[in-house]
Formats: structure tokens, C-alpha cells, sequence
């Protein structure tokens, strides 16, 4: 017999006999054809298994890599969203509060007086009317905290804007900035009485703000307006810095009182800033009713009722790009947004309004400025604090008002005094 073996290995035998005749042969040949016809197509079978094997490899290592760059691709992609977010919420929040800011000194400047309970009404309407259109987006879920709580919020933060927007009759737009900067001095006066203990560093960097902040006030001899309309050390000037001090007691209460509710209380940022403000907006709509002003609205909107709209609107936008900045970036990037705002707000104020500033004035701008600078670097290294609404509490509702009532009303106070312009519950971040 004769062994044949294929490329793959297959042996294949081929008895021929003892015949020796040509059909013997033929036949012989025949066979043997027919097997290495097999044998090629036994091979031709096997390449074909392995080249697809390989096929196969080839392709997976070819999703491997699409696959890592892939990744790196939408790391990319992501890092560039995320500077494109940081970007237009630092210019949104500085637009927006600086314009606000400007605004705001145009329509008290000039001998103009504004009528708070007009100018609460309007904007604290178009507060609520943004408010709810972000509760809507969000789809918040309304919060189990009474309409009276809020009330008490609403009037509070009423007192507090009516306060600071009428003392800028009697103190030019950067003092109402820099007071601003003095809410932890009732905060920590009222503290102090209930027993409370603040560290050194914070009793130095009170004095530094309110050093810097009397040096500005009387330093210079046009506290109010350009053409000198007050005189700084004026009966009147002193009247306007109380009513920033009365502004910074109702703020701080504000917070305080708002912090205890957050404490037992589930409240979305949306939420909490449309109660507010709705009830800052019943407020003002009741005081011009009882107080015989609705004449005086009439009068304010038409003589700037646009200027009213703007101030409600670019206030509502700031608002809406501060809660954009802490669920993208966390409360640390505000505040420091935050910080760079007021400085921008006071050259802004100073170079268009034609404050000119004395040396001991400037001086005291530096030391207000670096005053919050050295707060914001404590709070950085100590850590950012968790904000309102921040804690994932739902207790059962019969037990949150026994649990309100427990809850000190300064525990977080200190920690707490840069949010004046801020109208939502911090969020937090998104992951």
C-alpha cells in the first residue's frame, strides 16, 4: 500500500494489491487524486478555521485600542465641557451681579430715590417666577416645611434687602459692598452673648474688615455721591452705615433660622428660594396696600419700570449660574467666583461712578479686600462646609417640628457669612 499524508496531518492509505494491469493502475490513481483532492480541502478548511481565528483577534485587538482611545477622546471631550461650564458660569455670575450692582447705584444716584416696597414687589416676583421655572425643570419635589416657616424667612430676608437698598440714600454703592463683608459681627456679637467660642483668627479678621471698612467710610470728604451731596462724617452717612448693620442682623437671621430648618428638613435649592421669595413678594404686595403706596408703585414703574425688570432679571440670573457653579464645581469654586465678584464690583463701581478715593481711603479698600481674602483662605484649608439643604435628612413629619425646635440656631453660623447674595439652598455637587 502507499501512505499519503496531507498538509494537516491526515494519513490516508492506498492498497494497490499485486495487480500489475494499466486498469489496476488507473484505478490506483484515481484514488490516490481523490485523496489529495481531500487532503486539499481538509487544509483549505483549516487555514480557513485559523484565518478567522486570527480574523477575530486581529478585530478584538482593534476594539482594545478604539476602545482606549475612546476613552481618551471623551476625557477630552469631557475636560472641554467642563471649561466651557466653568467658563460661562464665571462670566454669568460676574455679569450678572456686576450689572446688578451697577444698576442698582444708577437708580439710587443722582438725587434719584428708589421705592423699596416697589422695587421688593417687582423683583422679588421675578425671583419667584425664575424660582419656579428651575423647580420645574429640576422636578423638585415641594417640601414638607409650613408656609409660616417660610414667612418668617420671607420677612427676614425682606428686612434685610429693604435695609441695605434704602441706606444707599445716605452711603455710596462700594461702603454697601465692603459692609457686606461685616456679617459675621452680629453673628458672632450674638454668639458671644449666648456663650458661644470663636477662635483668634477670627476675632483678628473682624477687626481687619471693620478697621478697613470705618477707614473707607469716613476717610474721604464725599461719602455719598460725587457731588458730594453728604458730607462723611454726616448725621446721615452714620444713619446709612446703621441701616447696613440692621441689613447684616436680619441676614445673619435669615441664615441662622434657615439653617435650622435645612437641619431636619428635605428642601431643593429651586424650591427653597421660590418660597422665599414668594413670601418676600406676599410681603411687599401687603406693605403697599396697608401703607397707602400703591400710587408710588404706579409712579416708580413708570418712570423706571424698566430699570426695575433689569435689576429683577440680571439678580434671578445670578442666582441660577450660582446653583449651576456649586452642582457642577462645588461651593469652593463659588466662593471664590465669589470673592473675584466683589472685587470686580468695586473697581466697576469706583471707575464708572467717579468715586475718588483718598489715600486712607485706598487703604482701607486694601484691607477690607485682604480681609476677605485671609477669610477665604481659613475657610479653604479648614474645608468647604456642607450648605443649606446640603444634608439628605427625611425624618417622619410628626417628629421634624420637635426635631426643629432642638436645633441651636447659630451652630454654623461662623462658617456661613459670604452667602448674603445668595438666594438658593446650595446643592450638592454632581457626580
Amino acid at each position: 500500500g502507499v501512505k499519503i499524508e496531507n498538509k494537516v496531518g491526515s494519513t490516508h492509505e492506498v492498497d494497490l494489491g499485486n495487480t500489475a494491469s494499466i486498469e489496476d493502475h488507473n484505478t490506483a490513481l484515481a484514488e490516490l487524486e481523490d485523496h489529495f483532492d481531500e487532503a486539499a480541502r481538509l487544509s483549505a478548511e483549516e487555514t480557513s478555521e485559523v484565518d478567522d481565528r486570527t480574523e477575530e483577534g486581529c478585530k478584538q485587538l482593534e476594539d482594545l485600542y478604539q476602545y482606549e482611545g475612546g476613552e481618551e477622546e471623551n476625557s477630552t471631550k469631557s475636560k472641554a465641557r467642563d471649561i466651557f461650564w466653568l467658563v460661562l458660569c464665571f462670566v454669568g455670575i460676574m455679569f450678572s451681579f456686576v450689572l446688578y450692582g451697577l444698576l442698582l447705584e444708577y437708580a439710587t444716584s443722582g438725587g434719584k430715590k428708589l421705592h423699596e416696597l416697589s422695587f421688593l414687589f417687582v423683583t422679588s416676583a421675578l425671583y419667584t417666577t425664575t424660582a419656579a421655572a428651575g423647580r420645574y425643570v429640576r422636578d423638585e419635589t415641594p417640601t414638607s416645611i409650613p408656609p409660616a416657616r417660610f414667612a418668617v424667612l420671607g420677612f427676614t430676608s425682606m428686612g434685610s434687602t429693604f435695609c441695605s437698598v434704602r441706606s444707599l440714600r445716605y452711603v455710596i454703592y462700594p461702603i454697601q459692598v465692603l459692609a457686606k463683608s461685616c456679617k459675621p459681627v452680629p453673628v458672632m456679637i450674638i454668639g458671644a452673648m449666648m456663650g458661644k467660642k470663636y477662635p483668634l483668627r477670627k476675632y483678628i479678621n473682624v477687626f481687619l474688615i471693620v478697621t478697613g471698612v470705618a477707614m473707607f467710610t469716613g476717610g474721604g470728604s464725599n461719602g455719598k455721591k460725587s457731588n458730594q451731596e453728604i458730607d462723611s462724617a454726616s448725621p446721615s452717612q452714620i444713619f446709612g452705615v446703621i441701616l447696613l448693620f440692621i441689613s447684616l442682623c436680619f441676614d445673619g437671621g435669615t441664615g441662622a433660622y434657615e439653617d435650622k430648618l435645612m437641619s431636619v428638613h428635605s428642601v431643593g435649592p429651586f424650591d427653597l428660594m421660590y418660597n422665599i421669595q414668594l413670601g418676600k413678594t406676599i410681603l411687599a404686595g401687603i406693605g403697599l396696600l396697608v401703607l397707602n403706596q400703591v400710587h408710588l408703585f404706579m409712579q416708580m414703574c413708570q418712570d423706571m419700570g424698566f430699570l426695575l425688570v433689569a435689576l429683577g432679571f440680571s439678580g434671578a440670573l445670578g442666582q441660577v449660574f450660582i446653583f449651576v457653579t456649586i452642582a457642577k464645581f462645588g461651593a469652593l469654586t463659588c466662593s471664590i467666583i465669589g470673592l473675584a465678584r466683589k472685587v470686580v464690583t468695586l473697581v466697576a463701581s469706583i471707575y464708572f461712578y467717579g468715586h475718588h478715593l483718598n489715600p486712607l481711603q485706598f487703604v482701607g479698600l486694601m484691607i477690607c479686600i485682604l480681609s476677605m481674602v485671609m477669610e477665604f483662605v481659613f475657610k479653604s484649608q479648614k474645608g468647604t462646609q456642607p450648605g443649606h439643604g446640603s444634608r439628605d435628612v427625611k425624618p417622619k413629619q410628626k417628629q421634624e417640628l420637635r426635631e426643629e425646635d432642638k436645633r441651636p440656631m447659630l451652630d454654623n453660623m461662623d462658617d456661613k457669612e459670604g452667602e448674603g447674595d445668595v438666594e438658593l439652598a446650595p446643592t450638592k455637587p454632581l457626580t
